[in-house]
């Protein structure tokens, strides 16, 4: 248990999500972009937690879960609906692990519209739901925003210019997509959230704050009972595999559960969890860190008037021939940032010795300072560590094919060290947790996937999406001619989407935006906060033609 105590009266410190998206009706296949800022709850800017998490459910069932990265208290996220997922209204869910201490009631909330274009009936005929022009009225809170044409072509460049800007702006988000044509029950353009403005109360404490990094948790299980156990000797860690460590020793929380702090992890795939003096007795099994069950909500009816089949037809062919020619351009980019600051003591590419058959053969011939012995019928590696001044042969070197923790060293006793490009050795020893290796033995394999390795029962590799890092969105340019008469179909229905832009205190801004193949009506809206916790809002429209 814990508490933080902030100014306010000893209310205690609190911690608010709001999210914004680049807009509020999705067909199933679309990407949604979302920013999520941190304030307290009276909507003051606070930089304290580096992870928020998403959930986006339908009544109560949760369909979609991500974690976002979060720099200053900001953060970006991206998700691809599913091209299965069923039409009908949604929520989006946002909190932060220290948020959990109050209870669901402070988590951010909002609803959004998927259009399910695969499946048949996806519109039904309903009177007067179809939006009148009248509705499209430009809003503004404190700026203004103007197009600077009312009507463009396709693949044409515009201008956005933002007039009146505050010179404390924390933050600012620019959007421009095509119009939305549902019914919401509440204001999705609103800033003020109730949830944001909630104070705090029934904190409880039992959610440690992610300050430095993602969290994970995990409980360590017997293999032969299938419950938990525990025993002193067990030394749990977990690594993310790839071409750098990412070594991370586990704290006891309390009876079989541990908690691993990590740091600068991003995008990743895959964690592998592992125990040391198991024996292939125990195991590490990863918590999820999601809520995931929440209070049921009933959602209404989605009704999609037939007057927009067209529109919708040609976004379902839009969006098909968008993810075939231009999705991998957007994707995230999975970095993470180095654990360890360190170069090895030593370092062979393997291509640059007499390639050998057998590893034992490798580390004989030309390793210095590692080698295998056998112990009780088993091979295992050491290592040379300086113990006292004085550099001997340590027996509890980190071990690490790909970023996985080898326990049981004849896996790679036995690996075909034609799969290894090079081993990395750095003399120790190594404090990691509360427990001293003598060094560290890393193989790198040229695909770096961790393939063909034979691994014990202590040893697991789990799928595993960490925090998304900061995304932006790649568009193309078509003040460039050569660009604009490309044959390539530009499908974009999310024409811009700017989630962070520094405005460096200036009172007018111009941003440019292309269009693209996609024709109708665009609404373009701009949302920022004050470093003094004021929002600010604007809309604008324009035709496509």
């Amino acid at each position: 248990m814990f508490q933080l105590f902030g100014n306010d009266e000893n209310r205690g410190f609190c911690e608010r999500i709001y999210l914004q998206t680049d807009k509020n009706l999705y067909l199933a296949g679309e990407s949604i972009l979302m920013k999520i800022i941190t304030t307290d709850y009276k909507h003051n800017p606070i930089i304290f937690s580096k992870v928020a998490y998403v959930e986006i459910t339908d009544d109560s069932d949760t369909k979609i879960q991500i974690m976002v990265s979060l720099n200053n208290g900001i953060g970006t996220g991206r998700v691809l609906l599913p091209v299965d997922l069923q039409s009908g209204y949604y929520r989006i869910i946002a909190y932060t692990q220290y948020m959990r201490n109050e209870g669901t009631d402070v988590f951010f909330e909002k609803n959004i519209a998927v259009i399910n274009t695969f499946q048949s009936g996806y519109y039904l005929q309903q009177e007067n739901l179809h939006l009148a022009p009248s509705v499209l009225r430009e809003e503004r809170t404190g700026i203004s925003l103007q197009s600077d044409k009312k009507k463009y072509s396709t693949r044409n460049c515009g201008k956005l210019i933002i007039n009146d800007l505050p010179d404390n702006i924390h933050t600012l988000s620019v959007t421009i997509a095509g119009k939305d044509f549902v019914y919401f029950s509440e204001s999705n353009n609103s800033l003020y959230h109730k949830n944001i403005s909630k104070e705090p109360k029934n904190f409880i404490g039992n959610y440690i704050p992610e300050y430095e990094g993602h969290i994970v948790a995990g409980t360590i299980m017997n293999n032969e009972t299938e419950k938990a156990g525990y025993r002193t000797s067990l030394i749990p860690v977990i690594t993310f595999p790839g071409d750098e460590i990412k070594f991370f020793a586990g704290q006891r929380i309390k009876n079989e559960e541990f908690s691993f702090y990590t740091s600068g992890i991003k995008g990743t795939k895959e964690i592998a969890a592992a125990i040391y003096n198991s024996g292939g007795k125990y195991r590490l099994d990863i918590k999820s860190p999601f809520v995931s069950s929440f209070s049921h909500r009933q959602m209404p009816t989605l009704f999609i008037d037939s007057i927009y089949y067209n529109q919708l037809l040609s976004r379902s062919i839009a969006l098909q021939t968008y993810r075939y020619f231009y999705e991998e351009e957007s994707e995230i980019q999975n970095i993470s940032e180095s654990y360890f600051i360190l170069k090895p003591s030593y370092s062979y590419r393997l291509d640059d010795y007499t390639r050998f058959s057998t590893m034992r053969e490798v580390f004989i011939e030309f390793i210095e300072g590692a080698r295998f012995r056998s112990r009780a019928g088993k091979q295992e590696l050491s290592i040379l560590s300086n113990r006292d001044g004085k550099f001997v042969y340590g027996t509890t070197p980190i071990v690490l094919l790909d970023g996985v923790p080898i326990i049981s060293h004849d896996a790679i006793y036995n690996y075909n060290p034609h799969n290894v490009e090079k081993i990395n050795i750095y003399y120790g020893p190594y404090v990691m947790g509360n427990t001293m290796f003598d060094g560290i033995i890393e193989l790198i394999t040229y695909r770096k996937l961790h393939e063909d390795l034979s691994l014990d029962k202590s040893t697991q590799i789990i799928s595993y999406d960490g925090p998304q890092p900061f995304f932006r969105l790649i568009t193309p340019d078509y003040s460039n001619e050569k660009n604009r008469l490309n044959r390539v179909p530009d499908g974009r229905h999310t024409l811009f989407w700017e989630p962070d832009f520094q405005t460096d205190g200036e009172k007018s801004i111009q941003l440019s935006f292309n269009t693209s193949d996609l024709k109708g009506e665009f609404q373009a809206t701009v949302e920022a906060i004050t470093k003094d916790g004021k929002f600010i809002f604007a809309t604008a429209y324009f035709i496509v033609e």
